[in-house]
């Protein structure tokens, strides 16, 4: 209880730091929305802690077939990719569902990348996400380079990638 409690917290923080105002759809070349996301210990997540690098947002859910069927060719591409030029990395943003069963979900995974809570489904509903796998391709200065709804093309992705790094 009190582990939830400091995680409820933590979101409630992060959408003040942030703002909870709808978002309009982003278009491609425009600033991307700021996320609100924790990690497993609580701590807070924002885009701008990874200003420079290539960043793909990845919202999952656990009873998704085709979230659990990329993850491991999203953790190749991200260790191969991950120190190469400005950097890359997958942030795996769980889209709301309870944290004991996100963590035993990233646990079977064994993902290296980062592995997000929004259980308040804030940073869903700010990228307006209806369904799952959908990811957001963001430039290093935070634009959208490209909106993927469905699972990644892997070779695309890295056929991207080999032109951002």
């Amino acid at each position: 209880m009190k582990r939830r409690m400091a995680w409820l917290s933590a979101f409630a923080m992060a959408a003040l730091l942030v703002g909870c105002k709808a978002e309009q759809e982003i278009a491609r070349g425009k600033p991307v929305a700021e996320i609100a996301a924790i990690t497993f210990d609580g701590t807070l997540v924002k885009l701008e802690h990874f200003r420079g690098k290539v960043v793909l947002l990845n919202f999952w859910s656990g009873g998704c077939g085709p979230c659990i069927a990329e993850m491991p060719a999203l953790d190749a591409v991200y260790r191969a990719n991950r120190d190469r030029g400005s950097g890359f990395t997958v942030l795996a943003l769980n889209m709301g569902e309870p944290d004991a069963a996100v963590q035993r979900a990233a646990a079977r995974l064994g993902v290296s990348f980062p592995v997000l809570l929004d259980g308040l489904k804030i940073t869903t509903d700010r990228y307006q996400v209806v369904g799952a796998p959908t990811s957001f391709l963001i430039d290093g200065e935070g634009r959208l380079i490209e909106k993927i709804v469905g699972p990644v093309d892997i070779a695309g992705l890295e056929a991207k990638l080999a032109g951002l790094l």
